[in-house]
């Protein structure tokens, strides 16, 4: 794939124009990629798209300051120059700078540290998949796979017969129906969010009844400001938060729709994020990890009290540990500053949304 300055690219959900791109070349091994230099059209920040064709490898990645390599491991290292620059880059062809390539455990998020003459660059992202990097036509809102191929219908084809057109239309209009669903989803999807997030690092999954999983990450920030990260990020789309105010325990609790989430200090002093489904929470009874047995009680009585009782009529097929349960109920806080923060998020966000005309945003 080659793309040109001035091209607009769909991203990974986002759309993207390309305003720099540079030509690399590894010296160790002769093999030549692009970066690509892009900015986000309904915002300010940029990204820089990395496609290596050779390898298969395709990465978005931003400008980071300050990088914690804790739960990375190195993946490669050598020599880069520049072969190749047009539009706005701050490089010159010949330019060479030492580089270092880092993946977290799960392969998916990877850290750059590169070393020039003038100092050190660091950057932050995670792998795409080749189907996540499209062109987006801009006159008809279509979107071009990377072959080429119209995703959907195109208006400016041939108009062989009514009946063609409307089938087309049709398609055109559930397919972006079906993005436009797709986009709210990822707002309101926390695994996502903290699997994509350089604030956080994967430590461990637990495995769970009927092939679910709860995977559990190192959050750097403080508790409190864990909890209002993640509320930002899925825009307020929260059924229920609340805080444990009992022996001595502040763990906080987030349930939405679809997932269950713990935020808690760990035996280790962490702050550490479980997330899970809540088929999950419905069939299995685990620990939390490396929780104390204060925040493991509060886990278990939280979902029984706000999400078990609906559950049951959602995952009726299967059995649960929750049938026998006969801890206390966590009573409904009016006061809970969090679910409070919740609501607020939520309801500026819908207020954004009708204000800009009903748009999609989709942010990461």
């Amino acid at each position: 794939m080659d793309y040109s300055i001035g091209d607009t690219l769909r991203v990974d959900g986002d759309i993207y124009e390309i305003i720099g791109k540079i030509q690399y070349k590894n010296l160790k091994d002769n093999c030549n990629w692009f970066e690509y230099r892009m900015r986000a059209t309904q915002y300010s920040e940029e990204r820089w798209l990395s496609i290596d064709d050779t390898y298969k490898e395709y990465s978005i990645s931003k400008a980071a300051f300050q990088v914690s390599l804790s739960g990375y491991h190195i993946v490669d290292e050598g020599t880069e120059e520049v072969i190749g620059v047009w539009g706005d880059v701050d490089v010159a062809i010949g330019d060479q700078a030492y580089f270092k390539e880092y993946e977290d455990v799960t392969e998916e998020k990877i850290i750059s540290l590169e070393t020039w003459d003038d100092g050190e660059e660091q950057s932050v992202g995670y792998y795409l998949d080749l189907n996540e990097i499209n062109f987006f036509q801009q006159d008809t809102g279509t979107y071009v796979s990377s072959s080429g191929s119209p995703s959907f219908f195109s208006p400016k084809g041939k108009m062989k017969d009514v009946i063609g057109v409307l089938f087309f239309v049709a398609v055109f209009f559930f397919s972006f129906i079906g993005e436009f669903f797709d986009g709210i989803s990822y707002h309101t999807n926390i695994a996502k969010y903290l699997k994509k997030s350089s604030n956080y690092t994967y430590v461990t999954s637990i495995t769970g009844n009927k092939n679910q999983k709860a995977d559990v990450y190192k959050s750097y920030y403080t508790l409190e400001d864990t909890v209002y990260d993640i509320l930002n990020a899925i825009e307020g789309d929260t059924e229920n938060v609340q805080q444990n105010t009992e022996d001595g325990d502040s763990s906080i609790a987030v349930l939405t729709d679809k997932e269950y989430c713990l935020i808690y200090i760990s035996e280790d002093n962490e702050v550490l994020v479980q997330i899970s489904s809540r088929k999950y929470a419905y069939g299995t009874s685990s620990d939390p990890y490396h929780a104390s047995r204060y925040t493991s009680r509060y886990y278990r009585r939280y979902y029984y009290s706000r999400g078990y009782g609906y559950d049951i009529s959602r995952y009726k097929k299967y059995s649960s540990p929750y049938a026998t349960f006969n801890d206390s109920y966590v009573d409904y806080s009016d006061y809970d500053s969090y679910n409070s923060y919740s609501s607020s998020v939520r309801q500026a966000s819908v207020n954004a949304r009708q204000s800009s005309g009903g748009g999609i945003s989709s942010g990461k």
